[in-house]
């Protein structure tokens, strides 16, 4: 392993963030891990495809991480891709990379979680 790369576990904050109704769909945060190759679907009823679609991660409901790409299996992690219908917001997650890193510029480190929560708004 990296000397640079600290790997630890998720837990809910007591300070949930929040967030303003704007989109048509909100699923709320959702329970993730990379434990198995899978897909999470979230059903958006919006009765056709989004036009704009944005995904979160976060290890404790508080703090909030966007899903953006490029993609990095060693640092990034999964969902490795994010596709929609008319029906459903797909993420399908890889057990081959974290459920997601994100680096501090301010430690010089990765933090890379294998559980956490997905959100997603869509509209």
């Amino acid at each position: 392993m990296k000397s640079n790369v600290v790997y630890t576990d998720s837990k809910i904050s007591k300070e949930k963030a929040s967030f303003a109704p704007a989109a048509g769909y909100d699923s709320g945060w959702v329970d993730a891990n990379n434990q198995t190759n899978h897909n999470m679907a979230f059903t958006h009823g919006l009765g056709r495809s989004p036009t704009q679609v944005t995904v979160l991660f976060s290890p404790d409901q508080e703090t909030s991480y966007p899903l953006q790409w490029s993609w990095n299996p060693e640092n990034s992690g999964s969902p490795v891709t994010i596709w929609f219908n008319d029906h459903t917001v797909q993420c399908s997650i890889w057990n081959g990379s974290s459920l997601h890193g994100a680096w501090n510029g301010a430690t010089g480190q990765w933090t890379n979680w294998s559980t956490g929560y997905l959100r997603v708004f869509a509209s």
